[in-house]
C-alpha cells in the first residue's frame, strides 16, 4: 500500500547554481530509487533561522512522492549521509497544499549570468572613463594658465600676511582632591 509523503530538504545556499543543480539531481535520484516522485517545488534561497555548520543561507526544496511505508527510512538514511543536505524532514502528506516556488534554479542561473555580465560591463565602463580622465588631464596640463595681476592695493595674492602672534596664557586649573572612599561596614 503506497502513501503520499512530503520531503523538505535544505541544501547549502552558498553554493553556485551549477553545483546546486547537481546536488538537486543527486537527491532526486535518492528519492526515485525507492519512490515515485509526484512533484518537486523549489523554494529557492532563503536565510536560515540559525547558522548550520557556519552557513547562513539555504536552498529549500519540497518533494512530493508516493512510496511504501518503509521507504522513508531508507531515504532518510541516504540523506543523512549526504554532505550537501543540511537538514531534511519527511512527513505524511495530508490535503492538497502545494507551496508556490519563489525562484527556480534556472532563474538563479540566469540572474548569476546577468550579474556577471553587468560586472564586466561596469569594469569596461570604468576603464573607458579612466582613459577619458587621463586624456583630459593631459589636455589641461598642456594649456598655459594666465599670470595673476596684483590687486589695486599693490599686495600680491600669493604673499602671505603675517599676523602678530599673541602669547597664549593658560587658565589656572582647579585641582580636585580625590578622597579615598571606603565603604563603611555596619556591624550587626
Amino acid at each position: 500500500m503506497t502513501r503520499k509523503y512530503e520531503l523538505l530538504y535544505v541544501l547549502n545556499g552558498t553554493l553556485p547554481a551549477d553545483v546546486l543543480k547537481t546536488q538537486l539531481d543527486r537527491v532526486k535520484a535518492i528519492v526515485e530509487a525507492s519512490a515515485e516522485i509526484i512533484d518537486i517545488t523549489e523554494w529557492g534561497r532563503r536565510r536560515l533561522a540559525y547558522e548550520i555548520q557556519d552557513i547562513r543561507d539555504g536552498y529549500y526544496v519540497i518533494v512530493h512522492f508516493n512510496a511504501e511505508p518503509d521507504a522513508p527510512k531508507e531515504i532518510e538514511r541516504l540523506l543523512r549521509i549526504s554532505d550537501a543536505v543540511l537538514r531534511y524532514l519527511i512527513v505524511l502528506a495530508e490535503g492538497t497544499f502545494m507551496p508556490v516556488s519563489r525562484r527556480s534554479l534556472d532563474d538563479e542561473i540566469k540572474a548569476e549570468t546577468a550579474r556577471s555580465n553587468a560586472v564586466q560591463a561596469v569594469a569596461v565602463g570604468q576603464a573607458d572613463e579612466q582613459e577619458e580622465v587621463e586624456n583630459l588631464s593631459e589636455d589641461v596640463s598642456t594649456e598655459e594658465l594666465p599670470a595673476e595681476e596684483p590687486d589695486a592695493s599693490g599686495v600680491d595674492k600669493d604673499e602671505e600676511v603675517q599676523e602678530e602672534e599673541l602669547p597664549l596664557t593658560e587658565a589656572p586649573r582647579e585641582e580636585v582632591a580625590e578622597e579615598s572612599v571606603t565603604p563603611e561596614r555596619t556591624q550587626e
